[in-house]
């Protein structure tokens, strides 16, 4: 018995300096060989971070609880609170979706820690119960926590990882840039080494997407999700890779790179599938944010079936109301969220929801009031450009000639803000507001805007815009007929494209071949005198009874 537990403990010594190293396999090797000769709470510890390493989760908590449980027998505290409040408590959540049981062990870690007295895992427990909160004052109080212990036990992976905290905070109450500043710090900490921890480290990297996104920093956040993806092709950590794509792609979508947006979310519901599978709505909300800005209503509102109360479900909600002709429900939903969450920069976009949904409803005096909010708060290009475009459209509404003023200075700072999109819907304002006094120019920019919406694939502003210059005399796009003259087998075509289906799809679900797919889609054009798949979507969505 000596020479086997002799044994376990070299093996347990190897393992441990493997995972210091980044070698989580042979780690994993080494201490399953161990645990064969003996069952020890060190060793079922260092196996359940081998095993999250290698990402097998289930594994992973089970092995975490097995160590908690074999601590406690021993009569100790501060491994068994770490274990409780910063692995526990967030796989529960985070794989199985279990608040409650999350909740417990963070409980169960806050006892434990008291029990300790002065360590640093009072620091972790600080955190967790950072991430566990939605209330940003309660975030900062922990963080606070954290980082004095961080500091009085000269922990750096604490030190950092409370500092990327530190600055998502910031860029929360709207100090963006002392708040990126801290992020950029703590991410670069993390790049060059002085985070050990490899959870940290991707905890760190998650931040700072979540920030690109929040201020729609596309261009830091091009660097750094490069730095991300190669520490997860690196280190095998298929959580991080899920979590920053979905950031990623919601920046994407925002920029108007909607193919590349497509890949980062679809990668990131495959990287969430293998990881932290309750998590995976966050990047479902946003495909479906995606899907409403391509006209693919339908898909975005199964997509969004069941989220109505995540934040970030609001914008891709409230958009797929106006779509639908919803504007009261866009109201209800835009009211509820800014009455809990405030109106600061970050809320930019919902105010800017919120005047077009007054105007949709008839509400012009509630739109000035939403406008004023979102004038106030404006502080960057991209809100600036909000709150010129809601200006512009409060103007129309009301008859107020300085509507081409508004839309004139939005233009510029959407186009340097990277939102093609919204530039290309200024564009079409523009041309609206010059139909009858310079026909020449309204041309030009509704032009402009097609040329954008086409390339974008958004097929509802792409038939508007084409719809505007026939009205014109523009007859570069025949107009659309109805389709009463497709065939029941074209009908069902139709509605196989208004889903995104590309042929391939269609043809299994059809059981036809891919080259009937074709014919049937080119003779689906002809009909409807549409010169894409995607003008063809956009009159079925806009005529669904024809």
């Amino acid at each position: 018995m000596l020479w086997s537990v002799t044994t376990s403990r070299s093996l347990l010594a190897e393992a441990t300096a493997a995972l210091d190293g980044g070698d989580w396999a042979s780690a994993r090797s080494l201490l399953t060989a161990a645990l064969a000769l003996e069952d020890h709470p060190d060793i079922r510890y260092q196996l359940a971070r081998a095993e999250e390493w290698g990402a097998d989760y289930e594994a992973a908590v089970r092995h975490y609880e097995q160590a908690f449980a074999g601590y406690r027998r021993r009569g100790e505290v501060r491994r068994p609170a770490l274990i409780a409040g910063r692995e526990l408590a967030f796989l529960h959540a985070a794989v199985y979706g279990n608040g409650a049981v999350a909740e417990g062990w963070l409980a169960r870690a806050h006892r434990l820690v008291d029990e300790a007295g002065d360590c640093v895992e009072h620091g972790w427990v600080a955190l967790a119960d950072a991430l566990s909160t939605g209330d940003v004052d309660a975030m900062a109080d922990h963080v606070r926590r954290a980082t004095t212990v961080a500091h009085r036990f000269d922990d750096d992976d604490l030190r950092f990882c409370a500092l990327g905290y530190e600055g998502l905070i910031l860029v929360l109450r709207g100090q963006i840039t002392e708040g990126i500043r801290l992020v950029d710090e703590a991410a670069t900490a993390a790049t060059c080494g002085e985070v050990r921890d490899y959870l940290t480290a991707g905890e760190i990297y998650c931040k700072m997407l979540l920030c690109c996104e929040l201020t729609l920093d596309v261009h830091r956040a091009q660097q750094w999700i490069a730095v991300a993806t190669d520490f997860d092709r690196r280190e095998n950590v298929p959580w991080v890779s899920a979590i920053c794509r979905t950031y990623y792609g919601g920046i994407l979508t925002a920029a108007g790179r909607w193919d590349e947006a497509e890949v980062e979310l679809s990668t990131a519901l495959q990287r969430y599938d293998r990881s932290y599978r309750a998590l995976r709505s966050s990047a479902m909300v946003r495909l479906a944010d995606l899907r409403v800005r391509q006209g693919r209503l339908d898909e975005a509102r199964r997509l969004l079936s069941g989220f109505e109360f995540d934040s970030y479900a609001v914008r891709p909600l409230a958009r797929l109301h106006l779509a639908c002709g919803e504007p009261e429900l866009a109201l209800v939903l835009l009211r509820r969220f800014l009455g809990s969450a405030g109106t600061g920069p970050l809320q930019a976009p919902e105010l800017a929801l919120l005047v077009e949904a007054e105007i949709a409803a008839g509400n012009i005096d509630g739109a000035r009031v939403s406008c004023d909010q979102l004038t106030q708060v404006a502080d960057v290009n991209y809100t600036q450009a909000l709150a010129h475009h809601a200006a512009g459209l409060v103007c129309v509404a009301s008859g107020d000639e300085r509507a081409l003023e508004q839309f004139e200075r939005a233009l510029p700072l959407f186009t340097l803000a990277g939102l093609r999109l919204e530039a290309a819907r200024t564009r079409m304002a523009i041309a609206r507001l010059l139909a009858s006094t310079n026909p020449v120019v309204a041309t030009a920019e509704a032009r402009s805007a097609l040329s954008t919406f086409d390339e974008l694939s958004a097929a509802l502003d792409a038939h508007e815009a084409a719809r505007f210059l026939r009205a014109r005399g523009d007859h570069h796009r025949a107009a659309p007929r109805t389709p009463g003259s497709l065939s029941k087998r074209e009908d069902e075509v139709l509605r196989e494209l208004c889903e995104g289906r590309t042929n391939e799809q269609i043809a299994e679900r059809l059981f036809i071949s891919k080259r009937t797919v074709e014919h049937h889609v080119s003779s689906i054009l002809e009909k409807l005198g549409a010169s894409s798949r995607a003008e063809a979507v956009a009159h079925a969505l806009r005529h669904p009874a024809e």
